[in-house]
């Protein structure tokens, strides 16, 4: 009786390490994708900033290809699916998307689009506001008000959207990110008002100038006009 316990317990033992291995490589594999991911959606991130935008959909489109095919991989396993990496990568591929669609001034894509979760589509849209406040930093330098003003709306509208997600972080780990957005929003609108104050101040000394000269020249006119 004891041989046959050990016989049949070894076979069971069998099947669940050949299983278990099996996991393992899939999960080692999703890894190395999702390392791939990141690195092809944030180069895509960089191309948009750079105004390089078909090297930008380049990038995005290889990152949701390697996510597809690793997806597909992983189906019977939800677990990787739903594991942090996977997670991450997934944040990645939203936020660029997202990213893009706005500074194309289209609709953004669905997670469904994408094939992202609704957890890493929302934590890659609260990441999207860190991208277009470095994109309205840039815009100040060369003194774009209505543009930066823009950009100031749309993050706006995404902290306040962001912000009505009211869930436990077991469902959506998102409360970090709110308070980041929060306080990234408030300086950029800090930004923004002593942006427009200084072009406004900058305006008043341009046509205070132009009003000096114009009254210089009309002074040397009649001065001349007085010799003849």
């Amino acid at each position: 009786m004891h041989s046959k316990f050990m016989k049949n317990l070894d076979k069971v033992a069998d099947v669940i390490e050949k299983k278990l291995n099996e996991k393992d490589d899939l999960r080692e594999e999703a890894l190395k994708n999702c390392r791939e991911i990141i690195r092809n959606s944030r180069k895509g991130i960089k191309s948009i900033h750079e105004n390089k935008i078909e090297e930008a959909k380049e990038y995005i489109k290889e990152a949701e290809k390697i996510l597809k095919g690793t997806r597909k991989k992983i189906e019977n396993h939800p677990d990787i699916f739903t594991a942090g990496y996977m997670e991450n990568a997934m944040q990645e591929v939203a936020e660029a998307e997202i990213f893009m669609a706005i500074m194309m001034d289209r609709d953004i894509p669905s997670p469904e689009e994408i094939g992202v979760s609704y957890t890493s589509f929302l934590m890659g849209m609260a990441d999207v506001v860190g991208e277009l406040r470095r994109r309205g930093v840039y815009l100040m330098k060369n003194g774009n008000i209505g543009e930066v003003e823009e950009i100031l709306s749309i993050m706006e509208e995404i902290c306040d959207r962001i912000g009505e997600f009211d869930y436990p972080s077991g469902l959506l780990p998102i409360k970090r990110k709110q308070d980041v957005i929060k306080k990234v929003l408030e300086k950029m609108r800090g930004e923004v008002a002593i942006f427009k104050k200084t072009k406004e101040l900058e305006s008043k000394m341009e046509a205070l100038l132009r009003k000096m000269k114009k009254k210089k020249g009309e002074s040397e006119t009649m001065d001349i006009d007085s010799l003849l």
